[in-house]
Parts: C-alpha cells; sequence; structure tokens
C-alpha cells in the first residue's frame, strides 16, 4: 500500500510538470537501441529474460534500455481488433452484474496471454504487461494504468473502462507512455498495420491526458 501511494503521489507530480518528457532526454543518441530493437525482430516470447538480456545489454541509460524496449514490443506484437470487439460486447453486457464481469475478466485474461505468447496478437492489456515484465526484467521500474482512452470526441462519452497503458521511472522521473498506440493502427478492413508513432512514447503528461483518463481521477 505504502508503495502505491507514492506512486500516485509521484505521478500526480509527473502531471503537473509539462515540459519533462522527451526533451528530457534530447541529448541521448538512441541509434544503439534502435539498432538492438531490429536485430532482435521477429524473436518469439518463450524466453522473456533473454529477449530483454539481448534488448538491453551493453546500453549505458535507463532510458536507452527503455526505448529498446519500447520499440521491439510496439514493432512486433499485434493489436488484434477481434479481442478488442470480443471484451468491448462482453464488458458492456456485463457492466451491472459484477459477478458476471469478474467471471469473464478471469477467462478472458487467459485467452489474452494464451494468444500473445502464442500468436504475438493482443491488446493494450497485453502491451501494457509486456511493457511492465519486460522493464521489470530490465531492472526499470514501471506500472500499468487502467482507465479510458480516446482518439477522438469527448472522453466523458465512455461508460466503461476500455485502456490501458503504462507510467515508466527513468533517471528517477515518472513518464508516460502507450505502446498500444504507438504500435500502428486498425484500417477499414478491420486488419492491423504496423505503424510506429513515437509521439507516445514518453508523451507530455498534459497532451496525454486529453486522450487518456485513468480510472484513479487523482492522476490527472
Amino acid at each position: 500500500m505504502i508503495r502505491l501511494i507514492s506512486f500516485l503521489l509521484l505521478l500526480s507530480a509527473l502531471t503537473n510538470n509539462v515540459q519533462c518528457q522527451q526533451s528530457d532526454f534530447k541529448h541521448i543518441d538512441f541509434k544503439i537501441a534502435e539498432g538492438k530493437a531490429l536485430q532482435m525482430k521477429g524473436r518469439e516470447l518463450y524466453n522473456v529474460p533473454l529477449l530483454v538480456h539481448n534488448l538491453t545489454y551493453n546500453l549505458k541509460t535507463d532510458v536507452e534500455q527503455f526505448k529498446a524496449i519500447y520499440l521491439w514490443i510496439c514493432q512486433n506484437i499485434e493489436n488484434d481488433h477481434s479481442l478488442m470487439q470480443k471484451n468491448d460486447h462482453m464488458w458492456l453486457k456485463h457492466k451491472n452484474d459484477a459477478k458476471k464481469l469478474d467471471l469473464w475478466n478471469t477467462k478472458f485474461k487467459k485467452e489474452v496471454f494464451t494468444k500473445l505468447l502464442k500468436d504475438k496478437k493482443t491488446l493494450c492489456s497485453g502491451y501494457s504487461y509486456l511493457i511492465k515484465k519486460f522493464s521489470n526484467l530490465a531492472g526499470i521500474e514501471c506500472e500499468i494504468i487502467n482507465g479510458y482512452g480516446k482518439l477522438s470526441s469527448s472522453l466523458k462519452k465512455l461508460e466503461t473502462p476500455n485502456h490501458s497503458w503504462n507510467a515508466v521511472k527513468l533517471n528517477n522521473k515518472w513518464y508516460l507512455c502507450d505502446a498500444t498506440w504507438s504500435s500502428g493502427y486498425i484500417n477499414s478492413k478491420g486488419l492491423f498495420i504496423f505503424d510506429y508513432n513515437d509521439s507516445f512514447f514518453l508523451m507530455d503528461p498534459k497532451e496525454f491526458s486529453n486522450s487518456h483518463k485513468p480510472l484513479n481521477q487523482n492522476l490527472f
């Protein structure tokens, strides 16, 4: 509980500092980190500790290590639109029945994990899980944030939580990122297209809050 409170206080402080995101690391050359992510392209998820080691080995700073991790996940994990639609449907169906919703969540988590490991396909919860898992294995503190995400219209219109993203501690500061939205997009045919978007990597918290609202509203 103490650790969670400390995390919330740190993240709350972060949102008040709108100058401390990517610009904090403008002096860092990410070419080696980017090269490591490219070198490991196509690797499977059956030995994650070894994969993380190969991604971060000999990188001097935590932000370089995190960039290699973030890039690899965004460029190798596919956003599964069918999983997202299924989960949205079941959340709306059981939103007024806590017991059925809890049973669905338990069942769905197993399905998401199996598909992630087998096919490297997932949805936001899988992306945020991998970001946290990889980061922690590299010795980087990272948390999952659940809440509401929307690229257009008003966040206030969303009735149920629909998104997950991450807060990561780099050089003793907390930063926000969204690997799901960095990885690519779903086209008009419902197919996922890899198209890396760096803007959601350590995005300015004020801008981030325009499209992301955590379940704990005290964070923003």
